[in-house]
């Protein structure tokens, strides 16, 4: 999975304002529209109309869909994201780099654009740190469990923008949704328990 630059990140989170507030933080999450199924939603916005004779029709359907979502806020849930994730213990605090690029059924959804990739082909996207502080009583191989067991899934609040497209290594091509992420919450899969939640800047 691409990464970039992981220790400027880093030092961004340990430089980076506090975080919003858990109320506000909530109602970010409660307004936004649900995403059942990111593979739909992503089809249906970034769209490929190859047949000659509903062409047209197809593609009045995804610019309608692309008006449509660029209006809206959404939220996805993504299981099964410890890939995803890079946690750091940090004094009595924490900072988990998230990769901002998330499978879509052959499509990806993204933190902004990639503009370019790396020597294996992948689209490099910067890394958006969550950080927060440990849970009193908390130790820190009790926080970082999920981590380790895979248990860690993921919420996330979006803004469709643009969809991108790139060459793939051996032929073919790769695509994706850009958007803004507005808000990340790690979930413990075990429990359902909000493990971090935290406002993107």
């Amino acid at each position: 999975m691409p990464r970039t630059f992981p220790a400027l990140a880093l030092a961004a989170a340990l430089l980076a304002p506090p975080p919003a507030r858990a109320g506000d933080l909530e109602s970010v999450f409660a307004k936004a529209e649900r995403v059942e199924r990111l593979d739909a939603f992503l089809e249906r916005v970034i769209g490929h109309c190859t047949d000659p004779y509903t062409r047209k029709q197809c593609e009045d359907q995804v610019s309608a869909a692309r008006k449509d979502a660029a209006a809206k806020t959404f939220v996805v849930k993504v299981t099964d994201a410890t890939a995803l994730v890079n946690p750091k213990i940090d004094g009595d605090g924490f900072v988990v780099l998230l990769t901002p690029f998330v499978d879509g059924g052959g499509y990806a959804l993204t933190h902004g654009t990639p503009t370019k990739q790396d020597a294996g082909g992948n689209p490099v996207v910067n890394l958006v740190p969550i950080r927060g502080k440990l849970p009193p009583g908390v130790m820190d191989l009790e926080f970082l469990s999920p981590f380790r067991t895979g248990a860690v899934d993921l919420e996330i609040v979006f803004k469709p923008t643009k969809p991108w497209k790139m060459p793939k290594k051996g032929g073919g091509s790769l695509e994706g949704l850009g958007s803004r992420f507005v808000a990340v919450k790690l979930l413990d899969a075990r429990s359902g328990n909000t493990i971090a939640a935290e406002a993107v800047r």
